[in-house]
């Protein structure tokens, strides 16, 4: 009888339990940052090269391990952070389960370096989970680990990563993360000998203003809320860093990252109608909760956590964001009337009410086929309250919105840029310098051409930043940087260049670009705007399906005036 129920070697062991822990460069960093927290180090550095696929090298000053614990670290299941199962229920650490270093070791090559106070240093190599060499060393105070050749004994494995850039992506991300939970520790990124990020220790409000620049230090409103066993603390943005992408909201328990859907939701909810479908607002929170009323232990990767309570956790966010927003919703005026002040001020547009289905440009085309829309000889034209343009037509007066009317105008003109051959970019007397945090600006690289397209004379200008020396002529001096920034969110939430991030673009900028509601025109533009409208392919409806064109018949002035 042959036996098939094999007991695995504990090198293939290690390597099949590697895929719950590291799949990516990001995720040894991450496993590695943790330990170094733990040791309570006080300056970390980071250094990738090729994305982390070709190297990772983390740098601490913790308190070090002597030469047994060294060796000791790299067995599976070996920890000095729990010793029994009741210490599973007052977790104090990033790291418990014992299954990082000999995971990460055994699908690359390891070299580690080691150092306690007065003690001496040690240096350990380890390839693909055999020890080579362990030797004394030189080294300074803490632990530096040393990570080559990720995966390099696992093709299957290796494959499966990003090129460089999407991998140090990914890298950038976490870095982020640690900095922003531990900001009382140094931090440095060196990517392919480059230095990327630089922070010396200090408190969270500096860190964030480090991280995403100027602009966060009077928008940051600081939460402070404690209550029972909760404590929550940190800071959500005023409306002035709402975002149309993800990617700034951050949420600590005990001092850990965790992705957690019902405090992202809780969050969300407690702004209310001060977001519209689609923004996203910036917030930063430290919860300190009693670790009995919640579980930490729930996958490898440690960045999920189950509440014993979830209504208790969903209260206590609430209240204590709404207590911190209080004074901004105070001052933003109501933007809505009462439903019942305009139940007779509602002129129906003529649209026919018996088309169904999804909405088309044929289909909204069609509801205007029984007017023509035509101007008549020697027009005249009134504009009124510097937003609406009124003229005549043959069988009626036409109500046009200069805004929507000129974006409609802008929209299509910005398509055909992009299909085609560009837009001549108009120079700017004073060039504009914008500086992003790397992870943007690295976003920002892929979409530089198509804003060329529309218009735009962008170039790299140093270290993260670009400099804009010319925009499109119907954008007002100004509006550059708020018209390329919305793009850039568009694209780094959906992270595609199709035809909707084409039309997205073209649409962001027409609607910036366009005739404001105010802005006075005199005869002469409010006839060239007529024209140019009635020259577009679809001129009843902006980009964003809001009308463009009221239409008031003959007979519907009759019906008003009775005359009928």
């Amino acid at each position: 009888m042959i036996n098939k129920v094999l007991k695995l070697n504990d090198n293939l062991i290690n390597q099949i339990a590697a895929g719950e822990v590291v799949d990516n460069p990001s995720s040894v960093i991450k496993e590695l940052l943790e330990n170094s927290i733990d040791a309570e180090s006080k300056k970390i550095q980071v250094h990738v090269k090729n994305g982390g696929k070709k190297s990772i090298l983390v740098i601490d000053d913790g308190c070090g391990m002597h030469k047994n614990d060294l060796i000791n670290a790299f067995d599976r299941f070996a920890t000095s952070k729990i010793e029994k199962q009741k210490d599973l229920e007052n977790i104090k650490t990033l790291g418990f389960r014992g299954e990082a270093l000999p995971s990460i070791s055994s699908v690359s090559k390891i070299t580690i370096k080691s150092k306690q106070s007065n003690h001496d240093g040690h240096k350990l190599e380890i390839h693909g989970g055999t020890r080579i060499d362990l030797r004394p060393d030189s080294i300074h105070k803490g632990t530096s680990i040393f990570v080559e050749n990720l995966f390099y004994n696992i093709p299957a494995r290796l494959k499966f990563l990003k090129n460089d850039n999407s991998e140090y992506q990914k890298i950038l991300k976490l870095f982020k993360v640690f900095c922003l939970s531990n900001p009382e520790i140094s931090f440095e990124l060196f990517n392919n000998d480059k230095k990327v990020y630089s922070f010396s220790s200090s408190d969270l409000k500096t860190r964030i203003i480090n991280l995403y620049g100027d602009d966060y230090k009077k928008s940051l409103i600081e939460v402070n809320f404690k209550i029972d066993k909760y404590l929550i603390t940190g800071f959500v943005g005023n409306l002035s860093l709402v975002r149309k992408r993800r990617g700034h909201q951050f949420s600590f328990i005990n001092g850990r990252y965790i992705i957690n859907s019902l405090i992202n939701q809780t969050v969300y909810n407690t702004y209310d109608s001060l977001l519209q479908r689609g923004e996203f607002p910036f917030y930063l929170l430290n919860i300190d909760i009693d670790n009995n009323l919640i579980d930490i232990n729930v996958h490898p990767k440690k960045t999920e956590i189950k509440f014993k309570n979830e209504m208790q956790i969903q209260h206590v966010i609430k209240k204590s964001i709404s207590q911190s927003l209080k004074n901004t919703i105070k001052v933003i005026p109501s933007m809505f009337v009462p439903r019942e002040n305009f139940n007779n001020q509602i002129i129906d547009l003529p649209f026919n009410n018996n088309i169904s289905g999804d909405i088309t440009d044929e289909k909204i085309d069609k509801m205007f086929t029984d007017s023509t829309l035509s101007l008549q000889e020697n027009v005249k034209v009134w504009q009124i309250h510097n937003k609406y343009i009124i003229t005549e037509i043959s069988s009626g007066l036409i109500l046009i919105d200069q805004h929507v009317a000129h974006e409609r105008i802008l929209y299509e003109k910005a398509l055909k840029s992009l299909e085609g051959n560009g837009l001549n970019a108009q120079k700017i007397m004073f060039p504009i310098t914008i500086n992003y945090d790397p992870e943007d600006f690295n976003s920002l690289l892929d979409i530089i051409p198509y804003l060329n397209k529309i218009g735009f004379d962008i170039r790299e200008f140093g270290e993260n930043s670009i400099i804009v020396e010319g925009s499109p002529p119907e954008l007002s001096n100004g509006k550059e940087k708020e018209v390329i920034s919305e793009i850039l969110d568009n694209y780094i939430e959906h992270k595609q260049l199709n035809s909707s991030f084409i039309d997205y673009m073209a649409a962001t900028y027409s609607c910036k670009a366009a005739i404001k509601a105010g802005d006075k025109l005199d005869d002469s533009e409010c006839i060239s705007l007529i024209d140019k409208l009635f020259a577009t392919k679809h001129p009843y409806y902006c980009p964003h399906g809001r009308p463009i064109i009221v239409n008031l018949s003959i007979s519907d002035l009759d019906k008003r005036f009775e005359r009928l």
